[in-house]
C-alpha cells in the first residue's frame, strides 16, 4: 500500500466487502472531517471491531492545511479537470501548490483503485462559513440518487452544473458513488460530531461493518437536522 503523506489512516479486513474513500481537507480550512476520521480510525482500532472490506482515510490540501486557509494558489476543489489531470506515465509540471496537491492525490486515488473491491464508495467531508444543518451535495446522477436514498438528510443534486473541477465530479465520472457531505459550521464542535455520526452510518449501510439495528437507528436519528425532529 503507497503509504503516502495524504493517507491519514487505512483499515482492511478480508477479502470481500466495499472499499470506502473518505477525504477531508480538501479545503484547508475545514478541519472537521480530518479530526472526524481520525477518531474513527482510533476507534476502530481500539475497540478491535469486526470490519470486512476496506477504508481509506485521506488527507486533502495539506499546504492550505497547514496554513489553517482555503488554499493557497486556486481552489483544490475546482480543477479536476481533463486538461489539469495528471497523464500517467508521463512528467507534469505543476502550475500551483494546489495542482501539485491534485497530482499526489491523484496517484495515491489510481493505486487504490487498481486493486480496490466493489462497490466502492467516495465521500468528500466539508463543513460550511455560515451556520447550517448538515446536508448532502452529490452530481444528478441515478447511481448517487440510489445510494444517498439511505440518509435522513437534504440533498442538493447537480453539483457539477455550478461547481466545475470538483473531485466529486472526477470520481463519478469513473463509474463510482461519490457523494460530498457538509457537516457544518467550520471550527463548530458540532460539526466534527456530525462528521464522525456520518462516518458511523456510512460504515453500516455499505456493509463495511455490521451494527446492531439500534445502533444504526441512533445513527440514523442523530443526523437528522433539528428542525426535521
Amino acid at each position: 500500500m503507497n503509504h503516502s503523506k495524504h493517507l491519514l489512516g487505512y483499515s482492511e479486513r478480508g477479502t470481500s466487502g466495499p472499499t470506502l474513500l473518505f477525504f477531508g481537507g480538501i479545503h484547508g480550512n475545514e478541519p472537521a472531517g480530518v479530526k472526524a476520521l481520525k477518531a474513527v480510525f482510533a476507534q476502530l482500532e481500539a475497540a478491535e471491531m469486526s470490519f470486512t472490506g476496506r477504508m481509506y482515510g485521506i488527507l486533502g490540501n495539506l499546504s492550505a492545511l497547514t496554513l489553517k486557509i482555503r488554499y493557497v494558489e486556486e481552489d483544490l476543489n475546482r480543477i479536476w479537470l481533463p486538461n489539469r489531470m495528471p497523464i500517467a506515465n508521463e512528467t507534469m509540471v505543476p502550475t500551483s501548490v494546489d495542482a501539485g496537491e491534485m497530482c499526489e492525490l491523484y496517484s495515491l486515488i489510481q493505486e487504490i483503485l487498481k486493486t480496490a473491491p466493489k462497490p466502492i464508495y467516495c465521500i468528500d467531508l466539508h463543513t460550511t462559513s455560515g451556520v447550517t444543518m448538515p446536508f448532502i451535495v452529490v452530481n444528478d446522477s441515478l447511481l448517487n440518487r440510489r445510494f444517498t436514498q439511505n440518509y435522513p438528510l437534504p440533498i442538493i443534486l447537480g453539483i457539477e452544473e455550478y461547481l466545475p473541477g470538483a473531485l466529486l465530479s472526477y470520481i463519478n465520472e469513473l463509474g463510482y458513488v461519490a457523494l460530498g457531505f457538509e457537516s457544518g459550521q467550520h471550527d463548530a464542535p458540532e460539526a466534527i460530531l456530525n462528521a464522525k455520526n456520518f462516518i458511523w452510518y456510512t460504515l453500516g449501510i455499505t456493509g463495511f461493518l455490521v451494527l446492531e439495528p439500534s445502533l444504526m437507528a441512533y445513527y440514523k436519528r442523530v443526523l437528522v437536522p433539528k428542525e426535521r425532529l
